[in-house]
């Protein structure tokens, strides 16, 4: 990884190089859009927003070029350059001005809420186009004998209106993954240590708890027919959490000094009972907010 972030940081053509290849790469394997995102944040939160935006340019244009003479269509080019590295670079920003970790994930949740906003007011009904989207998969897992023809209705149905949520999540992890990427590349370069003690300390606000317990609230009041918006809303805040729950598990591991077996342990939960574990350190991160474990377990070991 460290070649990576040094290869970014040579100048602004190599930067632009390292982010275009690892785009392009991504369509053979997915995770390599967070490396270019990363790469973006990089540039923005080691020289400031005028490379950022320079370095997200000339890769969109070569992006483009790449995407036009391989697939015939400038599309994923514009996926990059919006979906991708401008909300890097709007994130980056915030972070490199306010030196708060927590402000950024803070910053990408309202980014989470605004896509969800854009999905509702651009198509009126979109549970009704995800079931038209989402008809075609549906019936290849039916012509795959994978599920029975008679609950491919049910299950598009239940696809259909969990899809703008997902879709908010997936945006706000995906970012700030790679935000938090950079940062790392960052201190790896130049100030070693200085992420494993900023993600320690990671805490998200009171403000943001009172607002997840008011969506909570509202869910609880609401029809199921009347929740698909409020639903979106709540798996947003659930992504943010699950990114406290996970700070909170490594700073609380780190306080304590115990094996990083146990961080080992948790990710492997993840991997392998990923809903149940995701609650699990979403609603950890979010009593964290209102107890602050971490600073009780400083305490409580420093009194030994």
């Amino acid at each position: 990884m460290r070649f990576l972030a040094s290869a970014v940081m040579q100048g602004r053509s190599q930067a632009v190089m390292v982010i275009t290849v690892l785009a392009m790469l991504s369509f053979l394997f997915p995770p390599a859009s967070i490396l270019s995102s990363g790469a973006v944040a990089l540039v923005t939160l080691r020289n400031g927003l005028k490379d950022g935006l320079l370095v997200l340019v000339f890769a969109g244009i070569a992006c483009g070029v790449l995407a036009q003479l391989t697939l015939g269509v400038l599309l994923p080019a514009v996926g990059f350059v919006l979906l991708l590295w401008l909300p890097m670079v709007l994130l980056a920003v915030l972070l490199r001005s306010s030196r708060s970790l927590a402000l950024a994930l803070q910053g990408g949740v309202g980014l989470g809420l605004l896509f969800i906003l854009v999905q509702f007011l651009q198509v009126q009904d979109p549970v009704s186009e995800w079931q038209t989207l989402l008809e075609p998969f549906s019936q290849s897992l039916v012509d795959a004998e994978l599920i029975d023809p008679s609950q491919q209705k049910t299950l598009v149905e239940i696809m259909a209106k969990w899809m703008p949520g997902l879709i908010a999540a997936g945006f706000l992890l995906q970012s700030i993954a790679g935000l938090i990427l950079a940062r790392w590349w960052q201190s790896m370069l130049y100030n070693p240590g200085g992420f494993r003690q900023e993600f320690h300390q990671l805490r998200l606000s009171k403000i943001l708890a009172l607002a997840t317990l008011v969506v909570v609230v509202s869910r609880l009041l609401l029809s199921d027919e009347a929740s698909t918006f409020v639903d979106a809303l709540m798996m947003v805040f659930i992504a943010a959490w699950f990114i406290q729950g996970l700070a909170l598990a490594h700073g609380a591991l780190g306080t304590l000094g115990v094996n990083s077996g146990w961080l080992i342990g948790i990710y492997l939960l993840l991997i392998f009972a990923m809903p149940h574990a995701v609650m699990v350190l979403a609603s950890a991160g979010f009593a964290d907010a209102w107890f602050d474990f971490r600073a009780r377990l400083a305490e409580n070991k420093g009194s030994e």
